[in-house]
C-alpha cells in the first residue's frame, strides 16, 4: 500500500509540474522573423533612419552604402517577439539598372521605399524600386519621406501621393528625420503590425 501512495504522490507531483511547465510557456513571448527591405535612391536617408531606430542616435555624415549592409534587430510587439532582418540596399544607378537589387526582395516581409524630402527628384525614381520590390515579393509596401527637420523639406499629404498609392498599394506614408527621431519608431511599429498580421493570416501565431 505505501508503495502505491509513492506512485500517486509521484504522479500527482508530475501533474503539477506539467501545469506549471505549461503556464510558465504561455507567458513566453512568441519568436517571429522578418525580412526588411530599405530601397530608395542614394543619400535619401535609409542607413541613417535605420542606425537612429537601432541606437536612437544621429550620425550627421554617413559613407553611402555601397551595395547592401545587413543588420538584424529584435523588437517587442504586443506578445511577440520579432527578429527583423533589414537589408539596407545601397542607391546606386548602375547596380539597379543591372537587376542585381532583385533577388534581394525575394522573402522580404515589409519593403520600405524611401525618397528624400529636400530633393524631390528622388520622388520620381519610387516607381522603379516599387516595381523591382513588386516583382521580386509579395512584400508590403511602407513610403518613407526622410530629412523632415531641414529647412528646405517639403511636406507633403498621401492625397499627393494617391497615384503611388493606387498604384503599388502602399499601406502607409510617413515622413521622418532621422536628426529629430520625428516618425521613425513609427515605421518600425507599422513594420510590426504587418509582420504580426500576416502570420496570424497565415495561422501561425
Amino acid at each position: 500500500m505505501k508503495e502505491t501512495k509513492n506512485k500517486k504522490s509521484h504522479i500527482g507531483k508530475l501533474d503539477s509540474l506539467k501545469i506549471e511547465v505549461i503556464k510558465k510557456c504561455e507567458k513566453m513571448p512568441m519568436n517571429l522573423l522578418a525580412k526588411i527591405v530599405l530601397a530608395g535612391d542614394g543619400g535619401v536617408g535609409k542607413t541613417t533612419l535605420v542606425h537612429r531606430f537601432m541606437t536612437n542616435n544621429f550620425i550627421d555624415s554617413t559613407k553611402m552604402t555601397i551595395g547592401v549592409a545587413f543588420h538584424t534587430y529584435q523588437i517587442s510587439y504586443e506578445d511577440y517577439q520579432i527578429l527583423l532582418q533589414i537589408w539596407d540596399l545601397g542607391g546606386q544607378e548602375q547596380f539597379k539598372n543591372m537587376g542585381i537589387f532583385d533577388k534581394y526582395f525575394n522573402g522580404a516581409t515589409v519593403s520600405v521605399i524611401m525618397f528624400d524630402l529636400t530633393r524631390l527628384k528622388t520622388l520620381e525614381s519610387i516607381p522603379e524600386w516599387a516595381d523591382i520590390a513588386v516583382n521580386g515579393s509579395k512584400s508590403r509596401l511602407i513610403l518613407v519621406g526622410g530629412k523632415k527637420d531641414l529647412p528646405n523639406a517639403v511636406s507633403l499629404d498621401k492625397s499627393d501621393l494617391d497615384d503611388l498609392f493606387e498604384t503599388y498599394d502602399f499601406i502607409d506614408y510617413v515622413e521622418t528625420s532621422s536628426a529629430t527621431g520625428e516618425g521613425v519608431q513609427r515605421v518600425f511599429t507599422r513594420i510590426a503590425e504587418v509582420v504580426v498580421k500576416i502570420n496570424k493570416e497565415k495561422g501561425k501565431i
